[in-house]
């Protein structure tokens, strides 16, 4: 199979500045898998851009530039956003929805709220918000014209404040009238903790975990009662996780203080750290029929192994290829993980 690069397009708000960096807002399926990412500003002028954080449950990113690479004139001509309060928007009001429709460059649209208090649920279809759910996102309903290319971009209400974050992939081609944007009120803290995230680079020869994982989906959680997350299904000895005291049938749910819910994830979290690094995991640990939390310190190891990413274990926490469907593992006792229908760990 031959690979070919693809150029994508998004849009971004600029929610912040350090010392050294101006901070940009996006949509994580604007960043996902980005090789070099590229900021174009108001002016025309582009600046090369790396992603400082993200949160790929609630679609979010945050893109650092250097302020080295932005001259003057182009600081001169743009501005911090205003964070406005989504909670206080009002069914009816009129919004304005910002971005770059279809690659074009800067559009504007407007229409009003349509419905708030929405999230898009696992089977693709949209109902009520349920805000104890861990991986449900709040999000604003408009008619507002959000085509592909707008995602990331804000939505501002009257006052120039921005209330949310257009997502134009949870837009139906099958409608007309009917987009969404993430309410600003509900993850500012998210995006604050991203702000705050040491700036990384991938890395040509990442660190490795030493392990052979499968992702818990949010179905085999909801089935078996068990916690959504990556299952360690073995443990290389004397690996990185062997090491750091990680055994088969942990449940590992943040790498570095980020969520984990795939072993996709888990790799692509690896990627920028390199062996000898230390790296917190925060895993749950069967507990008689339950499960009980904690957080181990894991000190990278090298990967000396050179078969294919699709081996039984290559090492790097991706696991196999062939064991992809857990759910049906377990419903055929057949997970080799040890977990029996309605009976928690054995």
């Amino acid at each position: 199979m031959q690979e070919q690069e693809v150029q994508g397009s998004g849009s971004g708000i600029i929610i912040g500045k350090n010392d050294s960096e101006l901070l940009i807002a996006t949509n994580y399926h604007v960043v996902e898998g980005a090789e070099t990412l590229s900021v174009g500003f108001c002016d025309s002028t582009a600046c090369k851009a790396k992603v400082k954080g993200y949160d790929s449950e609630k679609d979010l990113a945050v893109v650092a530039v250097s302020l080295d690479d932005i001259d003057s004139d182009t600081m001169d001509a743009i501005t911090i956003a205003t964070i406005g309060n989504s909670d206080d928007l009002k069914v009816g009001a009129q919004v304005v929805a910002i971005g770059n429709a279809l690659g074009y460059g800067q559009s504007v649209t407007t229409g009003i709220v349509s419905a708030k208090n929405r999230q898009l649920n696992s089977d693709d279809t949209v109902g009520d918000y349920d805000s104890d759910s861990n991986s449900a996102t709040n999000l604003i309903q408009t008619d507002a014209a959000i085509n592909p290319g707008n995602s990331g971009g804000a939505l501002l209400n009257m006052n120039g404040e921005v209330v949310g974050i257009n997502s134009a992939k949870l837009a139906s081609t099958e409608v007309e009238g009917i987009g969404y944007a993430i309410a600003i009120s509900d993850v500012t803290d998210t995006l604050e903790s991203l702000m705050n995230e040491e700036t990384r680079d991938k890395v040509d020869n990442h660190g490795v975990l030493g392990i052979t994982v499968q992702s818990v989906d949010s179905e085999v959680s909801e089935a078996y009662g068990v916690p959504e997350g990556v299952l360690v299904r073995d443990v290389t000895e004397g690996g990185a996780a062997d090491k750091a005291g990680i055994e088969a049938k942990t449940i590992i749910t943040k790498f570095a203080g980020k969520v984990v819910t795939t072993k996709e994830q888990l790799v692509d979290f690896l990627s920028y750290y390199e062996p000898g690094e230390d790296v917190e995991l925060t895993i749950e640990v069967p507990d008689g029929k339950g499960y009980k939390e904690d957080t181990v310190t894991v000190t990278l190891g090298e990967n000396t192994n050179t078969q294919s990413t699709d081996s039984k274990d290559n090492g790097d926490g991706q696991g196999s290829s062939q064991d992809d469907n857990l759910l049906e593992d377990w419903e055929n006792n057949e997970g080799g993980s040890g977990l029996q229908y309605g009976e928690g760990w054995n």
